[in-house]
């Protein structure tokens, strides 16, 4: 077959099409019915084989012969492996394109926030702040710019040259 030639997609229909992968297109000499046959094997999953492909889809156990000669003669598990590692490939990018997603839906929610929390600090009276409360704002804000910036995943790291370490220890109680 060219580049450009009509081939069966998804089993039925004739599309042209350009450069399809093994398991999107009949083979130069495949018969229309072992790619049909393929299509269902291909659908099956990880788990697939071709006697349990024929008995989900209700055909003849004795074509089981047909079938395997297919399966041999035009790759079907080369085929459905590449068609594997494809779907595999697809649905991690999927995946990382939701998580970009989500953070991106998180860093809005986080600047929202760093708004509404800059028009609270220009109200507040700092002589009517205890020192409870300003370290409980510390506090907060190290934990959300820990968060936005990803530091709270590498909590376990030990510092960096250059950085400040606090550490409260409980020999330290009552000095």
């Amino acid at each position: 077959m060219g580049e450009k030639d009509t081939v069966e997609n998804n089993c039925s229909e004739p599309v042209k099409t350009e450069a399809l992968q093994s398991w999107e297109r009949r083979l130069e000499d495949e018969p229309p019915k072992a790619f049909k046959a393929f299509c269902l094997f291909r659908a099956m999953g990880y788990k697939r084989s071709i006697k349990t492909c024929m008995e989900l889809n209700g055909v003849d156990p004795k074509k089981y012969g047909s079938w395997s000669r297919y399966a041999r003669l035009y790759r079907w598990n080369e085929r459905a492996a590449a068609y594997d590692e494809y779907i595999a490939k697809e649905t991690e990018r999927e995946l990382l394109a939701e998580r970009v997603e989500r953070r991106k839906r998180q860093m809005e929610m986080l600047n929202g926030f760093d708004e509404l929390v800059a028009k609270r600090i220009k109200t507040l009276e700092p002589e009517k702040l205890d020192a409870d409360s300003a370290m409980d704002l510390l506090e907060r804000s190290a934990k959300l710019d820990s968060f936005i910036t990803g530091a709270d995943k590498e909590a376990g790291k030990a510092p960096v040259q250059g950085e400040l370490a606090i550490s409260f220890v409980d020999s330290f109680k009552g000095v």
